[in-house]
């Protein structure tokens, strides 16, 4: 992710909106100010969002508003041009809106407003979790994290625990556990101009050569992590051997049309757009009761595991070949016998084995993967469970459901609900 745009074209971050036909003229005049005609995910999700809410409530008319500040600013106060604004807010806009009575809900992490205002944002220290607790389950023992530290979303993505939280971004939780994390700063924008382009490549390239292998590698934005997955042939590494990478927009021109196809984290922007939009409505509806401020976290959507951690990195090689035929079967309904038999050890050895490397059992290892592919599935599709318990290797809908709530705290369809940013 990028930090906040610039605050040209009256401190907007750019074009977005929908015009809604055949609306009241009672409806509520919503501006939208989130950047559109970008290439990065995250803008599109958020805007798909905001749509979904307009078009579910009648009441709710979204406009273009690519210019809200000069807009307010030329307005009467008696009659200002919008009822409330959803924007990646800026100081300006928030000042503007303000002085004429319309509420904002900020939508982006970095938008450097210190006003208090409510705001919708995707939980971005849970985000950074997931992506150590994949490369951890991948077997990575040496991790890497590529940031920028002009961004609040991806420091918080890597070390939210440096910030007074209760929870841990990705390096935070890696170190927890006893794993070392390297860091490299990203300069803002690598993209400035050639030279400041040739800058960063450089510096990546020498950074990465002096790294322990294999290294599970952190790169929040996509177009870097892409970067680094096309160097790596360069530089005698191989992915996801050497060099596992995961990134966090889902961008699919930079996660799918290019191998290898890079593992992901959607942050779920999608819905932080919808919930956004709910919170405006219900901010409007109190009308000028006073509420309280509310800053709404947003789980992300999911991890999509693809070829660039593809690859088991322990280095006790009887536990990195059982740790394979596990991901290669664990949707059928094999058992530790199976998985040792497949090893050629016996079952004992390779349990003790399994909890020197691991710290965790087979069995443990197992309903892992089997939950990772049950959860994908959920999120993806509207595959009745019953079908989805015999493809993940459940025995019976009644064991997955009792699985699913132990281990995800919620029942299945109550987790594909949640993702899939459905309305409870």
């Amino acid at each position: 992710m990028r930090p906040g745009a610039g605050a040209k074209n009256s401190g907007l971050a750019g074009w977005a909106g929908v015009c809604e036909h055949g609306r009241s003229m009672n409806a509520r005049r919503i501006g939208v100010a989130i950047q559109t005609q970008q290439v990065h995910a995250e803008h599109q999700q958020l805007y798909r969002g905001v749509r979904d809410y307009s078009r579910e409530h009648a009441g709710f008319r979204c406009i273009l508003a690519p210019f809200a500040a000069a807009d307010l600013k030329a307005a009467p106060k008696s009659r200002p041009p919008y009822d409330g604004i959803l924007a990646q807010a800026t100081p300006e806009l928030v000042e503007v809106a303000a002085g004429a009575g319309v509420p904002v809900v900020d939508v982006w992490r970095d938008s450097r407003v210190t006003v208090p205002i409510n705001c919708v944002f995707p939980d971005f220290a849970q985000a950074g979790r997931l992506v150590g607790q994949h490369l951890v389950s991948r077997g990575f023992e040496r991790f890497g994290l590529v940031v920028n530290r002009n961004s609040m979303a991806q420091i918080t993505m890597g070390d939210a625990s440096l910030m007074g939280g209760d929870t841990l971004g990705f390096a935070a939780y890696v170190e927890a556990r006893g794993f070392p994390c390297a860091r490299f700063q990203a300069p803002r924008v690598v993209h400035a101009d050639e030279e400041a382009w040739r800058d960063w490549s450089r510096a990546i390239r020498a950074w990465i050569v002096e790294q322990p292998r294999p290294l599970g590698l952190f790169v929040p934005n996509d177009m870097l992590c892409r970067h680094i997955a096309d160097l790596a042939p360069e530089l005698g590494l191989h992915v996801p051997r050497d060099l596992g990478l995961v990134c966090a927009e889902n961008e699919p021109n930079y996660c799918l049309l290019s191998r290898p196809s890079l593992t992901a984290v959607d942050l779920g922007f999608r819905r932080v757009g919808y919930e956004a939009a709910a919170l405006l409505d219900r901010m409007l509806a109190a009308g000028r009761r006073r509420t309280r401020r509310e800053i709404l976290l947003v789980d992300p959507h999911a991890l999509y595991p693809r070829e660039s951690t593809d690859a088991i990195a322990v280095e006790d090689p009887l536990v990195a070949t059982a740790l394979r035929y596990i991901l290669e079967h664990a949707h059928e309904p094999i058992h530790v016998g199976d998985v040792a038999r497949h090893a050629a050890t016996t079952r004992r050895t390779l349990e003790r084995r399994f909890r020197e490397v691991l710290e965790r059992t087979i069995t443990q290892e197992i309903v892992r993967c089997r939950l990772d592919r049950l959860k994908r599935r959920l999120a993806e599709s509207d595959t009745p469970i019953k079908i989805l318990a015999a493809d993940s290797g459940f025995n019976s809908p009644r064991a997955l459901y009792e699985t699913f709530v132990r281990e995800e705290g919620l029942s299945p369809s109550a987790y594909r609900v949640r993702r899939r940013g459905e309305r409870r």
